[in-house]
């Protein structure tokens, strides 16, 4: 832990663009993980759930399944931001900055994704 933290000073000092990369994967991770959490209806026992992007592809399933998006949330941003981090002291800035621009994509296509299974509701 205390080498983590001293990776994490040694990226605020020396490359603060690739800090600001990590703030925004993280602060995208946080609306992914929220999202879900406050569109969910506990008065519904089923919600809608999209299981494939071929022709309807909505189906009526539980909870969990929404909720699962904030699991995936949680994963994603603690995850992929302490991979970055390695990635930084292992690889350099430019593979650590290749692998946030893909993860933050990944995690706006997973909101677009989300917000249409809420849409639907």
């Amino acid at each position: 832990m205390k080498e983590l933290a001293e990776e994490i000073k040694t990226i605020w000092k020396k490359d603060r663009g690739l800090f600001w990369w990590i703030a925004a994967q993280f602060l995208i991770a946080v609306v992914l993980f929220v999202l879900p959490i406050i569109n969910l209806n506990p008065n519904h026992p089923k919600v809608y759930a999209r299981y494939s992007d071929i022709s309807n592809g909505y189906s009526s399933s539980y909870w969990w399944y929404l909720v699962s998006f904030s699991v995936l949330a949680f994963a994603f941003g603690i995850g992929h931001n302490l991979l970055s981090i390695k990635l930084y002291t292992k690889r350099g800035k430019d593979i650590a900055r290749l692998f946030l621009g893909v993860s933050i994509a990944m995690a706006i296509i997973a909101i677009k994704f989300l917000m249409s299974i809420i849409g639907e509701g």
